[in-house]
C-alpha cells in the first residue's frame, strides 16, 4: 500500500487541501460519503496519523463500525476494505469485476477477516466501491 499522500504529522489535512489533492475524485469521495450517510443513517469521518509510512489517513464509520479506510493520493484515492468471511462470499460469487474478486481470493486471511485495496479513479470504481459498502454494512 502507497502511503498517503499527506505524510506530515504537523500538517492535518482538510477539505481544501484534500480537494486539491484528489482533483475530480473528490467528488467520488463525497459520493461515497453522501451514500453512506443517505442509505444507512450514519456517517462519522476520522482522519488519523497512522506514522510516516502510511501518513494520514480517513476512516468512515458507520455509527461505531469501521466502514472502510481512505488513502488520498495524487489524483485518486484508495479505498481499504476489509471483509469477514460472509461478506467475503458474497462478494467473490456476486456481479463484481474479476479483479475485486481476485484481490479477495488472494488476500492474506486475519482474525478480522480479509483486506483489499481498490484505487477509485473513474465513476465505474466508485459503482463498484458503493456496492462493496453494500454487502459490507449488511453484516454485522
Amino acid at each position: 500500500m502507497s502511503a498517503s499522500i499527506f505524510d506530515s504529522e504537523y500538517v492535518v489535512p482538510d477539505d481544501k487541501m484534500l480537494a486539491a489533492e484528489l482533483g475530480q475524485t473528490k467528488e467520488y469521495l463525497d459520493e461515497v460519503c453522501s451514500f453512506i450517510k443517505n442509505d444507512f443513517g450514519d456517517l462519522k469521518p476520522e482522519l488519523k496519523f497512522y506514522g510516516q509510512k502510511s501518513g494520514w489517513i480517513l476512516k468512515l464509520f458507520n455509527y461505531k463500525r469501521n466502514v472502510l479506510f481512505i488513502v488520498p493520493c495524487t489524483d485518486y484515492f484508495r479505498a481499504v476494505f476489509t471483509f469477514g468471511e460472509k461478506a467475503f462470499y458474497e462478494v467473490v460469487s456476486g456481479d463484481f469485476p474479476e479483479k475485486i474478486k481476485h484481490e479477495l481470493l488472494t488476500a492474506k486471511k486475519h482474525k478480522e477477516g480479509r483486506t483489499i485495496y481498490l484505487d477509485v479513479r473513474t465513476k465505474t470504481d466508485v459503482n463498484d466501491i458503493i456496492n462493496l459498502v453494500k454487502i459490507k454494512l449488511k453484516y454485522k
